[in-house]
């Protein structure tokens, strides 16, 4: 009798066996702190310093040659479009990782298991999402490796390392110290998945409220090549002077800097910090 009830109690502790068992990869996941352009942001990134590049040589130096002075801009571009990006998987990231928290925590309260929670977790999320979305790589990973009995505070430590988002970081700890200690698992992971949604919610609010800000942000970088534009087009002996000759090349050189160092202190401005 007391051999069996020892079996249940271990079995309870393992992963349940109603999974697919998918492999578990030793190699590195994703680090979601970098981005690797693929062929489709080549062409995009491609597209955009071409109009670029003849615009400002046609607007500002009248001259194609100015193509290779461009060269410093364009590589400026390059990092500024996969900062954008990776912000751009981080913000998806996020709002997956609130959808997958909550899905826990509803586990945790209907009596499961963290284990049992993660694999319910997975099941709603593939009602919600597309199949390759990176939460569901990411519970993938965590389900392959609990089959390898590999502690799942460790699997979300490593996911929250490699995410760089501090509220997957902040849950991973929480889950790791509540395990350790032995305390009341549910009640601590449903407080801190309530203080991580309800961050994320502020977050989520405030992208909303300076949508229009960004709009007019983007509306004020493009203003300097149209005002040049009409000048250039309604009246062209105006900006004559400027053309061809070493003051106006520095002028409008100058002019040029300024319009890049407006457009990093405007996206300095839009990025705040909960």
């Amino acid at each position: 009798m007391k051999k069996r009830m020892l079996y249940r109690i271990r079995s309870t502790s393992k992963v349940p066996h109603d999974l697919s068992n998918p492999e578990y990869s030793a190699e590195p996941g994703r680090d979601y702190r970098l981005y690797h352009f693929v062929w489709k942001d080549w062409i995009e990134y491609a597209v955009r310093e071409m109009i670029k590049g003849v615009l400002i040589c046609y607007l500002f130096f009248d001259s194609y040659k100015a193509f290779l002075f461009l060269l410093p801009f364009a590589i400026f571009d390059y990092h500024h479009m996969k900062k954008q990006k990776v912000e751009e998987v981080k913000r998806e990231l996020t709002s997956q990782f609130k959808s997958m928290v909550e899905a826990v925590s509803a586990s945790l309260n209907a009596g499961y298991s963290l284990e049992r929670a993660f694999v319910d977790a997975k099941r709603d999320m593939e009602l919600l999402y597309e199949k390759e979305v990176p939460i569901l790589l990411e519970l993938d990973r965590i389900l392959a490796g609990m089959h390898m009995n590999i502690p799942v505070e460790q699997l979300l430590a490593d996911f929250g390392r490699r995410s760089g988002n501090e509220d997957i970081q902040n849950f991973a700890n929480v889950v790791a110290a509540a395990k350790k200690s032995g305390g009341n698992l549910i009640r601590i992971i449903q407080k801190t998945v309530n203080s991580i949604t309800d961050k994320i919610a502020v977050e989520e609010e405030i992208e909303t409220l300076i949508a229009a800000k960004k709009l007019e942000e983007r509306i004020m970088m493009v203003m300097p090549y149209g005002i040049i534009l009409y000048l250039r087009l309604s009246n062209g002996e105006f900006l004559e002077a400027l053309y061809h000759n070493l003051i106006g090349v520095f002028c409008m050189t100058v002019f040029l800097i300024v319009i890049y160092m407006a457009e990093l202190w405007a996206g300095k401005i839009m990025e705040i910090q909960v």
